[in-house]
């Protein structure tokens, strides 16, 4: 048991992880590279705290996804993904994912979109390099 809460609390995605400021997400709309599936749209930028900062996460879910209600489930969906591969994001880097309206949103499909999309990006950037 004690194994087992050890793990999930190394994979808590509290708010310090999370993009809150209207100019930390501007930032990454406005400089970030995009990369698209089926699922999502990943918008990604380097950190200003530098690469040893560790990643943070933002949604953006626009109101053609629906009510109130099913925008904050697809946040909380999208959040949660983020969350279980978290260990495989490498750090230094700002991410806001945009679920695609009409996708069918489960936990399982977004894990997978997002882990392409993250090496997608990411290996661009040390290519330019």
């Amino acid at each position: 048991m004690e194994i087992l809460t050890r793990r999930i609390m190394d994979y808590r995605v509290g708010s310090r992880l999370r993009l809150k400021r209207r100019k930390d997400i501007t930032r990454v709309f406005e400089s970030g590279r995009r990369a698209t599936d089926r699922v999502v749209t990943l918008l990604a930028a380097p950190r200003v705290d530098g690469p040893d900062a560790p990643s943070r996460v933002g949604v953006a879910v626009s109101r053609r996804h629906g009510s109130a209600v099913r925008r904050n489930r697809i946040k909380r969906l999208c959040r949660e993904a983020f969350r279980l591969i978290r260990p495989d994001v490498p750090n230094g880097w700002d991410y806001v994912i945009l679920p695609r309206v009409g996708a069918e949103l489960s936990v399982e499909k977004l894990q997978a979109s997002l882990k392409s999309l993250v090496v997608k990006l990411t290996s661009e950037e040390e290519e330019g390099t």
